[in-house]
């Protein structure tokens, strides 16, 4: 979908005083979506091993390694979505669209150190979280990430998303999502998204160039998973990392 930038400019820099917004030309009916994530579950759980206990991985030496060999590898999204958080040593985590969260449990299973903070839109999903993950280490909300709002924590280190926003179509929601990322992470964000989707890399500069994104640098990475050379992560960040520099978003799309 184009953007209009000079409208978008008006609508995003009025600082979010429209408090109510529909979600109708999202990709799900966001009510009902459970039923749709558990089937999702049921068929990957038949490949792949979706939550960890431990011992079974370990991040060692800036990567993650299997040391149990006869469960189910993670899936490859899911490898190397945890293995860029953890080289990016946080200390509290984000996560924009925790579901059931497995990928929360993955986290502290593999550090437990890290405070971890989630937020979803249904009440569903969440408690849907607490059916999988009856004692799960984190702060949980129920929030809906285009709308402003307010966490028991000034920031994080790095809040991620992993296809989230590559289902928000709805007018500008999905700018507006960005934006309120943006607003809690303070030194990465992290993406896992279908990059034909958006826009992200012109999106993003753009929230930046005015002043949406209140950090005084920022900078863009790519990693690729090592078992299927995709998908990429995108890590925006507010200082210099030693990841591969994204200077090219075609590089993202022609691998789609």
């Amino acid at each position: 979908m184009e953007i209009n930038y000079l409208k978008v400019k008006y609508f995003i820099l009025s600082k979010f005083k429209e408090r109510r917004r529909t979600h109708r030309d999202d990709d799900f009916d966001w009510d009902i979506y459970t039923l749709r994530y558990k089937d999702d579950h049921n068929i990957t759980q038949k490949d792949y091993t979706l939550i960890l206990k431990p011992d079974e991985y370990i991040f060692i030496n800036d990567e993650l390694k299997k040391i149990i060999k006869p469960i189910l590898p993670l899936h490859p999204n899911c490898s190397l979505l945890y293995e860029t958080i953890l080289q990016l040593s946080p200390s509290s985590v984000l996560e924009i669209g925790c579901g059931g969260g497995d990928h929360l449990h993955n986290l502290n299973t593999l550090n437990q150190s890290i405070s971890l903070f989630g937020v979803d839109i249904s009440k569903e999903q969440i408690n849907y979280l607490y059916q999988r993950h009856p004692t799960l280490h984190a702060n949980i909300r129920n929030i809906d990430i285009t709308l402003p709002f307010r966490l028991d924590i000034e920031q994080v280190d790095i809040a991620y998303t992993q296809a989230v926003l590559m289902h928000i179509n709805t007018g500008h929601n999905y700018l507006h999502a960005l934006a309120n990322i943006f607003r809690y992470a303070r030194k990465q964000v992290v993406l896992m998204e279908n990059w034909n989707s958006h826009s992200f890399l012109q999106d993003i500069q753009f929230l930046f160039n005015n002043k949406m994104i209140e950090w005084d640098k920022i900078y863009f990475y790519y990693r690729d998973s090592p078992e299927l050379r995709i998908p990429y992560i995108v890590v925006v960040s507010s200082v210099q990392l030693k990841y591969p520099k994204l200077k090219d978003y075609a590089i993202l799309r022609r691998n789609r």
